[in-house]
């Protein structure tokens, strides 16, 4: 018996809040698509977008979802689906609650051949946790993706290096201050691995102390510098770290440097 418009957002409203996409295993048209227009994600037919509602509620459970509300407003062709959200981030122990999608829902002789899925992109930031973002530091570190870099600090990062020589300033203030000397380095140094990588957690989720070795080449010549970060994630982003690195030994590279008479 084909389902009306109204049976179906019912199941729909189950699925998203048992996080089980089971309720929706006959509801699926077999040819039905689904997609993330904010991604540019795009899936088609019945099981593969199953598996992929169920790999998103694995996530979710492991982001410490609680609860789903989940509004529907009906539409002559289908309904519209407002999902808000509740639960305990893992990774910092803080409550969350925040609006984490809106769904477009077209269905069609009893069964959904569309679902338009826009999350909230902004709010799933958020959610990122210190482990997380470090790697995501050093994959853009070792990547030379600058810009990528100084968007892992937040905006109002305030960043130490306690070990600077006389006269350099210990303290950096603010994201744009970090990109402007990440861009000027770019022009001499290039960043090629990080290894002897050690991550200690601490009593305090947001916050990690890391060791590890970055290798790469300054003007020409190899070099490794080991570092102790002292790293504090706030919604997602480094909002606070202290670096200890050799800072002697790097300013040596660049008197170097700039001491190397030019060729031709």
């Amino acid at each position: 018996m084909s389902r009306t418009v109204s049976e179906i957002s019912q199941l729909f409203v189950r699925s998203m809040q048992t996080l089980d996409p089971a309720p929706l295993a006959d509801v699926f048209a077999a040819e039905a698509v689904y997609e993330l227009p904010f991604h540019g994600h795009r899936v088609e037919g019945r099981e593969a977008i199953l598996a992929t509602l169920g790999d998103g509620a694995v996530r979710a459970r492991a982001l410490g979802l609680d609860s789903v509300e989940v509004g529907i407003r009906e539409l002559a062709d289908g309904f519209v689906a407002e999902l808000t959200v509740e639960g305990r981030n893992p990774h910092t122990g803080e409550s969350y609650g925040f609006p984490s999608s809106v769904g477009l829902v077209t269905v069609h002789n009893g069964e959904i051949t569309a679902y338009r899925d826009f999350p909230n992109t902004a709010a799933a930031h958020t959610m990122t946790g210190a482990a997380t973002v470090f790697r995501q530091f050093l994959d853009a570190s070792v990547e030379n993706r600058w810009d990528d870099l100084a968007d892992l600090y937040a905006e109002d990062v305030v960043l130490e290096m306690p070990f600077t020589p006389v006269g350099v300033p210990r303290v950096t203030h603010g994201r744009e201050e970090l990109r402007r000397r990440f861009r000027a380095a770019a022009s001499v140094r290039r960043m090629t691995k990080a290894d002897n990588v050690v991550v200690h957690e601490t009593t305090d989720p947001s916050v990690l102390v890391t060791e590890f070795d970055l290798h790469g080449d300054f003007g020409g010549e190899p070099f490794v510098s080991s570092y102790v970060m002292v790293l504090t994630v706030r919604d997602g982003k480094i909002s606070h770290t202290r670096d200890y690195t050799d800072t002697a030994a790097a300013a040596k590279r660049i008197t170097a440097s700039r001491s190397v008479p030019p060729v031709g």
